[in-house]
């Protein structure tokens, strides 16, 4: 059986446990996890029952600096209300009837170490602003004392349930949600870690004394099974399998009853309520009340008199019943109706709690094709405004999509199921899992070459345009618009996707991006030209405007164009900002900051751009632009003297560019370490790292990491007696540029023509040294 790598704990602690996985939606959040452990802020731990939220705070308490203090936990939802005050704040004596001693709370108790609030969604209201309290004063009073005491802890906060949803229906205390969630992690469910799985299996195994072994077809077939209970569930078999199983070799026969266990044969009360407690909707009495009654309408092939005889009610019960989920059904509508209009607007955050009531108005388990429908287009609208709230990666997000996808199959037009495909290729883009996101991209291209319409075809060939830029393939990235009729976009042609993104801006963006890799700078420049004449644009979307600040600031900042960066960077941070955009506004602080270096500001640049990246591009967007900002904090580390601390991040960066195939910035990130050794005074390694950067700019096509190359390579061949090699290596670097040069050509032809001058008179000397 092959392994995913175990991650254990710095700290070997008995209580400790270990990760295991290799998903790239767990390994941003073990990243996620390491950045945020040190720190004593409050955290908030989302996601779905049976994840692994306690295993995460556990982690996090062992990576911050409380490692040797308690960690203590308490359920919220499994105290009485009448008690939970008493066992977080503690009591005086006398306090109330049976006080018969003081006793103190788990603020106190846990004295300088982790309280884990499991659940806090089930926190009574009246209680929510005694804790905010304590996190604001960090103090707090046991019941019935006069005095406060210190709360000298960290809350790490845990829940499967939407707080802000919540605080919009006025269940949970917004302030307090704002104060808790200064972290968010999202623990994805086991949907999102089928590799993982094989792993998962072996370390359960492991626990026991009785130790299992499991054949591959085994392991298949536990990677195809539906979890809802995520990693409880699965550990919960592993344990039945170590008692129960006749042989220690497991193999699909002996693991199938324990499967068909789970869903089939005699049931107890407890597990029948478990899994209505499953069915989708928050009103679960009336999902239950849906099953029966259509259940018992199959089976009476729609005889309502029967059925409701079946379910020994009255006829008129199931008729009010029905009557009812029809207007359920209108109310569902009307939000959708007016979800999209506000999605229209990018009031994202707004829409959100019409969609979540939608689906829950339309949480009926039959299989109207008219109610499958409604739920699809909500699922679908609602993963997009997740995103645009949240970030790509928001793990309700991507489980709506996957939602969408499995409710659309048969449903929807082959348009309709590309267009929620381009939501799934998003997320494999910002992990950079660019391999599968350029099979996710071919995906849809075919999908809507056979039978899709315009915008289909649009998404289509822009998620592969995107992919293949990343890839670093510009070249074909540029074929792929012109296949895509997008090449050349003006200044009003618009053309919206089926997520609400610009795809029009998207296209002229990577049109520019990808023109400047290959050296065609005029077509580059019209590109940036055109997204400024866009974004300045009065009234337009808000993320069309701030796709179109995004690409603009981009170019710029290729070309060296200051001013501008500023300008574009600094109205892109605020854009987003406003409407709640939180990747832009990263990718806006990462572009402020390329412009503070420039103007020698290294200090305040290098603050603002690991501030935008770590807290706003990783959190909402992955490791997207990982290479470009990398790129440009070695500038930046470079222009500040810091040569060491630079060579040593490239030195990291590239290997990690490597192995996630992100080659597009290779070239840029090769130049700039060698650079850096070279300031070291390892002229050797630079010479070495400069040569390997310009035969990598070579055979990717990329024009600017060529001409740098040379550039630089040229000067050091210059500095150590190399002359007439230095300008062998310019002429290469050079070759074919003419036009519309952009600052680095214009730099390396001045070095050419400086080294062929300085050549020149050296012939002019030995000609007059010897007579001629």
């Amino acid at each position: 059986m092959s392994y995913t790598p175990v991650v254990p704990f710095a700290h070997d602690k008995a209580d400790s446990g270990a990760f295991v996985g290799g998903a790239p939606a767990f390994r941003q959040l073990v990243r996620m996890i390491d950045r945020v452990a040190p720190t004593d802020h409050p955290l908030l731990i989302f996601g779905p029952t049976g994840s692994g939220k306690e295993l995460v705070a556990r982690r996090v308490h062992a990576h911050s600096q409380r490692q040797d203090q308690p960690f203590v936990d308490v359920n919220c939802g499994a105290i009485p209300e009448n008690l939970v005050e008493a066992e977080l704040f503690g009591h005086v004596k006398g306090a109330f009837t049976g006080a018969a001693e003081n006793r103190p709370g788990l603020f106190q108790q846990v004295g300088k170490g982790t309280l884990l609030l499991d659940e806090i969604g089930e926190l009574p209201l009246a209680l929510q602003p005694k804790l905010l309290r304590v996190l604001e004063t960090r103090t707090f009073r046991p019941i019935g004392s006069s005095t406060s005491l210190n709360f000298a802890g960290r809350v790490v906060a845990a829940t499967h349930r939407d707080l802000r949803e919540l605080a919009r229906e006025g269940l949970f205390r917004e302030d307090l949600f704002y104060r808790l969630a200064v972290f968010v992690l999202a623990v994805p469910g086991l949907e999102q870690r089928i590799e993982d799985i094989p792993a998962l299996v072996t370390h359960f195994a492991a626990q026991h004394t009785r130790r299992l072994e499991f054949s591959p077809a085994a392991v298949r077939r536990l990677c195809q099974h539906s979890w809802p209970g995520h990693i409880r569930q699965l550990r919960n078999l592993i344990s039945q399998l170590s008692v129960l199983a006749e042989n220690t070799l497991i193999d699909v026969d002996s693991l199938e009853p324990f499967l068909a266990n789970e869903t089939s044969g005699p049931v107890s009360r407890a597990s029948l309520a478990d899994m209505l407690l499953q069915l989708d909707g928050r009103d679960k009495l009336a999902a239950a009340e849906d099953l029966l009654i259509d259940r018992a309408l199959e089976r009476t092939s729609g005889n309502k008199s029967a059925a409701a005889t079946l379910l020994g009610v009255g006829r008129k019960t199931i008729e009010r019943r029905l009557k009812s989920r029809e207007e359920h059904h209108r109310e569902a509508r009307k939000c959708l109706e007016h979800a999209s209009a506000l999605i229209e607007e990018s009031k994202f955050a707004e829409a959100i709690p019409l969609l979540r009531r939608c689906l829950d108005l339309l949480q009926t388990p039959h299989e109207q094709e008219a109610v499958r429908r409604l739920q699809f287009d909500a699922y679908r609208l609602l993963g997009m405004s997740l995103r645009s709230v949240h970030g790509w990666l928001y793990a309700e997000a991507t489980a709506c999509y996957a939602a969408a996808l499995t409710i659309g199959e048969g449903v929807c037009e082959p348009a309709e199921i590309a267009a929620i495909q381009f939501g799934i290729w998003t997320t494999q883009l910002t992990t950079l899992q660019l391999k599968q996101a350029r099979g996710t991209a071919q995906n849809m291209l075919e999908r809507a070459q056979n039978g899709g319409d315009r915008v289909s075809l649009d998404e289509a060939h822009v998620a592969m345009t995107n992919t293949l830029f990343w890839l670093g393939d510009s070249e074909e990235a540029l074929a792929c618009l012109a296949r895509g009729n997008l090449l050349g976009v003006g200044r009003n042609d618009t053309r919206t996707g089926s997520q609400g993104i610009d795809l029009a801006s998207l296209a002229l963006t990577f049109e520019g991006l990808a023109a400047y890799q290959i050296g065609a700078f005029g077509q580059a420049r019209r590109a940036m030209e055109m997204l400024i004449l866009r974004a300045s644009e009065p009234g337009a979307h808000a993320l069309a405007h701030a796709v179109n600040l995004q690409g603009a600031a981009w170019l710029a900042c290729l070309f060296d164009d200051v001013d501008r960066l500023g300008h574009l960077a600094s109205e892109l941070e605020s854009v987003s900002i406003a409407n709640g955009f939180a990747f832009y506004r990263g990718v806006g602080q990462v572009l402020r900051a390329c412009h503070l270096s420039a103007l020698g500001h290294s200090d305040e640049a290098e603050t603002v751009m690991l501030d935008g990246y770590d807290n706003h591009v990783v959190c909402n967007g992955g490791a997207l632009f990982y290479s470009f900002k990398t790129w440009q904090h070695g500038e930046l580390l470079l222009r500040a003297g810091r040569a060491k601390i630079c060579e040593a991040i490239l030195a990291t960066a590239i290997d990690e560019t490597l192995a996630r195939q992100e080659r597009v910035y290779l070239g840029e990130l090769l130049v700039t370490r060698a650079r850096a050794q070279w300031a070291l005074g390892d002229v050797n390694a630079a010479e070495l790292g400069l040569r390997t950067a310009l035969s990598t700019a070579l055979a990717f096509g990329s024009v600017p990491a060529r001409v740098d190359a040379a550039r630089y390579l040229a000067d050091l061949l210059r500095s150590t007696g190399r002359s007439a090699e230095a300008i062998d290596t310019l002429e290469r670097g050079l070759r074919s540029l003419t036009t519309d040069p952009t600052s680095r050509v214009t730099n390396a032809a001045s070095l050419l023509a400086e080294l062929q001058l300085d050549a020149s008179l050296n012939l002019d000397s030995k000609g007059i040294a010897n007579g001629i």
